[in-house]
């Protein structure tokens, strides 16, 4: 029986190489972009949990959040890209269609990091989650501290506004 199976395969390599090397090629793309999406998603939600945790009376600093270097951050609120995101296909990064749905209401907003010129790291946050006052120039991280309080647009939301604009 086993003889009879094996009689029915193709006997060229290549018809085993090709779909092994295809494999290989797209689970170390389809890896890095799932790695790169989930780390977008954790760093996401312990930055709301550092927020809650910091309470309506705190200061939050940025830098407190990240565990990576950057020299100067960008907030953009109300962003709305020119093209559809392919970063983090398959939901990776947000539930089926949230993202869209939040761009298409305006409560999509990005935190851009740079370091020495080059983007290092992004996040995107819910606006009616978090949302920033005042930031609305590029900071560096000495500058990136904010007083946290209750966003009284969103119920359940954290307003955060900038202590000292640079």
């Amino acid at each position: 029986m086993i003889k009879n199976a094996l009689s029915v395969m193709p006997t060229r390599p290549i018809v085993y190489i090709v779909p092994a090397i295809v494999i290989l090629v797209m689970s170390f793309y389809y890896g890095d972009i799932y790695t790169k999406c989930q780390g977008n998603k954790q760093f996401r939600a312990s930055l709301n949990e550092l927020m809650t945790a910091t309470g309506a009376s705190g200061q939050f600093r940025l830098t407190d959040a990240t565990d990576f270097g950057w020299d100067r951050v960008r907030v953009v609120t109300d962003f709305k890209p020119e093209a559809s995101g392919a970063e983090c296909p398959f939901d990776w990064n947000w539930p089926g269609g949230e993202r869209d749905s939040l761009i298409a209401s305006g409560l999509l907003t990005v935190l851009i990091f740079v370091r020495r010129g080059a983007i290092v790291n992004y996040l995107e946050l819910r606006h009616d989650e978090v949302a920033f006052h005042g930031a609305d120039s590029s900071l560096s991280p000495q500058a990136a501290v904010f007083s946290v309080g209750a966003n009284p647009d969103h119920s359940g939301g954290v307003k955060l506004t900038l202590n000292n604009p640079e």
